[in-house]
């Protein structure tokens, strides 16, 4: 009996046991299935997205990515994985000009007519103004690489610097592909009259410069004075010092003589003395007598004179008497009489006059006339040449009776209106007196 009841719980103890173990191993079958299923379905998500975003994933399930049997976590910790979701489109909109200029340059590296189009829109969303000239550029740039004539078109369908800016890269870029055509193009749809500035050649002699500088100096040349042949001479310039010194010595030498040799050779004396004055001095005096050494020694003498205007006159009152000396006594007073009007006073006082001497005097007279109108007149009498003295002259009294005015409303307790005194900080060198040409 006792056997017997033993032997039924013995077999009610197994039974149970077994039916929980099977209950576990299932319980835990589930769980592996489900840790599978939720694997699978992560990695589909992430497998679908095509674009970045940024995306939250629990550091457990990021983990039964990559091992689906996952050991048991105390608490789940969140990680950030980048992943960015902007399209193309909205990259190219973007407020922050480091995603917008890299995705321009993304989609113009290849321009097909799709990311063309793309581009054009996302360039007409973004704000007007400077903040988007960069894209223009690269737009128009681009654009005139496959279509040229279309990319004209559009560029002139905008306004105000938008279409100096694109037209202008337009032109640029189509002239290192084909200067011809675009020359051809550029006189073809100029509506100015003969003699008058075109200025689809700055961007045309841009381009030029980097693969044909002979070229481009000769058109250069053939454009008439004014705004465009100074861009066009900047250009150049840059590029001929970029290939070094000798490059733009020789460029210089063999331009026309006149304001175009001129400029070059001021530029270059102002690269000079920027890295080595005493080189661009000696420069200066071994130069024979001319309107170029005249243009070049004014540049060393008032860059000299800015740091020190007590050597840079010596150096200049060691000059033979001629033009060069005289423009250059002009950027040593100018600056010296700012710092020390009585000292820069003395130093004319020892020279002869002359008409050489009138440049130099008009300008101490601009530099003190604000301060003491009556030295001014001093000055301004001892003008050799009778026009330049009496339009000094006259100047000098006007801006004396301004100041009279001003010091007798300022006694009153009286506000008088101030004139503009030049830019947008208020500051200008001196009255408004016409420098001759």
């Amino acid at each position: 009996m006792n056997k017997l009841f033993f032997s039924l719980i013995w077999l009610s103890t197994c039974a149970v046991a077994y039916w929980f173990g099977l209950t576990q191993n299932l319980n835990k079958d589930k769980t592996f299935l489900q840790e599978e299923v939720r694997s699978q379905e992560i990695a589909n998500e992430v497998s679908k997205s095509k674009d970045k975003a940024t995306v939250i994933i629990p550091k457990e399930e990021k983990e039964i990515i990559s091992n689906p049997v996952v050991s048991e976590i105390d608490e789940p910790e969140l990680e950030i994985a980048e992943i960015s979701t902007e399209s193309s489109f909205d990259r190219l909109r973007s407020t922050n000009p480091i995603i917008r200029i890299k995705a321009f340059t993304e989609a113009l590296e290849n321009p097909t007519e799709e990311n063309l189009a793309m581009a054009v829109q996302a360039f007409n969303e973004l704000p007007e103004g400077p903040t988007r000239f960069s894209e223009l550029r690269l737009l128009a740039f681009s654009w005139a690489q496959i279509n040229p004539t279309a990319a004209m078109e559009w560029a002139s369908g905008l306004g105000g610097f938008d279409k100096r800016i694109g037209q202008s890269s337009v032109m640029d870029s189509w002239a290192r592909n084909d200067s011809d055509s675009a020359i051809a193009w550029a006189r073809e749809n100029f509506e100015g009259g003969e003699g008058t500035e075109n200025p689809y050649f700055a961007g045309i002699i841009s381009g030029m410069s980097e693969n044909n500088l002979i070229g481009a100096t000769e058109l250069m040349t053939e454009l008439p004075y004014g705004r465009v042949r100074g861009r066009a001479a900047s250009v150049l310039f840059e590029e001929t010092w970029k290939r070094g010194e000798g490059v733009a010595m020789h460029w210089a030498e063999n331009l026309p003589e006149g304001s175009l040799q001129n400029y070059a050779y001021r530029q270059i004396a102002e690269k000079i003395s920027r890295d080595d004055l005493g080189r661009a001095v000696e420069w200066v005096d071994n130069m024979e007598e001319s309107e170029v050494k005249a243009a070049v020694s004014e540049d060393v003498a008032e860059k000299w004179a800015r740091d020190n205007p007590i050597e840079a006159a010596k150096w200049v009152e060691k000059m033979p008497e001629g033009e060069a000396r005289s423009e250059s006594m002009e950027e040593v007073v100018t600056q010296w009489a700012r710092k020390d009007p009585t000292a820069a006073a003395e130093w004319l006082n020892q020279f002869p006059s002359g008409e050489l001497m009138d440049e130099p005097i008009q300008r101490f007279v601009r530099e003190v006339v604000r301060k003491d109108p009556e030295i001014a007149m001093t000055w301004a009498e001892a003008i050799v040449d009778e026009e330049r003295k009496t339009r000094t002259i006259t100047e000098v009294k006007k801006v004396a009776e301004r100041i009279a005015k001003q010091n007798e409303a300022t006694e009153n307790g009286q506000a008088l209106d101030q004139p503009n005194q030049g830019g947008p900080n208020g500051n200008r060198r001196g009255p408004p007196f016409s420098r001759p040409l």
